[in-house]
């Protein structure tokens, strides 16, 4: 008897989990609201994973400084050639093709054998390509939520502020800049977890844009002389590379009998390369705009919020924005967190 009375007591509960079918739903949990009132200062950090990046125009300027990074010799010679410098093509005419084929190499070992201040070359421009990647990739974007009750709400940018040992180093945006603020943007204050549990806010679905390069480069030039006492991305590789010391180093290699020689073109090269990879940084940084950054929705703990008695919130804390951005190659998701005080 006892198989059938343990067959009974299994059935019983799913009998009548059954009866509680479509026509017969379970009680909704009333859980106690409020509207999101107030004019908050947001500030909103941003991730964005590299492999996310590669595909547009953010990429095409990672990889630019990365290139210099990782093959500084092969860079040169084609940012040289491709800025029209006559030099490249004058030496190809004269050198041997075993010579030719190893330019790059010497530049290369050159850059990473050299030292000034205990410190190569290439090391310097390995730094480089590190501040580059820490402001394009690692910012904080600064704005003004105001939401009133009864109305749609506006979120609106106000800065972008990029990290740097000293502290964050913070660019306005331009009163006159072409950004497009958040509107009809919904604020809710619930509490899961009764009257007098925690407050959770609630940020409704809004998207804003900002040309976001020209605010990343000014944000570069300012970390650029905060580290490297240098004005500009130019300033950073000039200072990194002594194309005097670069020639000399290759115009002295031998391979057998042959030597490579004619000095004055390498200095050539490796200025013309330098200058051509400065303005392809710089136009490529300013061109990045970020035409729709999507805030799909953000969830906050609502500090000060109270029903009883009633209290808005005064703060968010620990916030999450599920969020977008259009990187010029379509909406791509972005890891954000925010916080705000009103």
């Amino acid at each position: 008897m006892r198989p059938t009375r343990s067959l009974h007591l299994l059935v019983a509960p799913v009998l009548a989990l059954s009866a509680c079918g479509p026509d017969d739903p379970s009680p909704e949990v009333d859980v106690p609201s409020a509207p999101l009132e107030g004019t908050f200062a947001v500030s909103s950090r941003f991730e964005v994973p590299a492999t996310v990046a590669a595909p547009g125009p953010l990429g095409d300027a990672l990889r630019l400084v990365h290139s210099l990074a990782t093959d500084p010799g092969t860079a040169l010679l084609d940012l040289a050639e491709d800025a029209g410098v006559p030099a490249v093509g004058e030496l190809r005419m004269v050198l041997p093709d075993s010579l030719e084929a190893k330019l790059a190499g010497w530049m290369n070992a050159h850059l990473e054998a050299a030292t000034a201040g205990g410190v190569s070359p290439h090391a310097r421009i390995v730094e480089l390509d590190g501040l580059v990647r820490s402001v394009l990739l690692r910012w904080e974007l600064r704005s003004e939520l105001r939401i009133a009750e009864g109305a749609g709400g506006r979120h609106e940018p106000l800065a972008l502020a990029f990290d740097s040992p000293a502290g964050p180093i913070v660019v306005p945006v331009d009163a006159t800049a072409p950004v497009t603020a958040g509107v009809d943007v919904t604020g809710t204050v619930t509490w899961p977890g009764g009257p007098r549990g925690e407050a959770v806010a609630t940020v409704g679905g809004h998207a804003m844009g900002i040309p976001f390069g020209r605010y990343a480069l000014d944000g570069l030039d300012r970390l650029l002389l905060s580290e490297l006492g240098v004005p500009d991305v130019a300033g950073a590789l000039a200072a990194a590379v002594d194309c005097d010391a670069l020639a000399a180093s290759v115009a002295a290699r031998c391979a057998g009998p042959l030597c490579v020689g004619h000095r004055e073109a390498l200095v050539e090269i490796c200025l013309g390369g330098l200058a051509e990879a400065a303005a392809r940084i710089e136009d490529r940084v300013t061109a990045l705009d970020f035409e729709a950054i999507h805030f799909e929705r953000g969830t906050a703990a609502a500090i000060g919020a109270s029903l009883d008695p009633p209290a808005g919130a005064t703060a968010l804390r620990d916030g999450v924005w599920t969020a977008s951005i259009d990187l010029g190659n379509g909406a791509e998701a972005a890891t954000a967190t925010f916080t705000a005080v009103r």
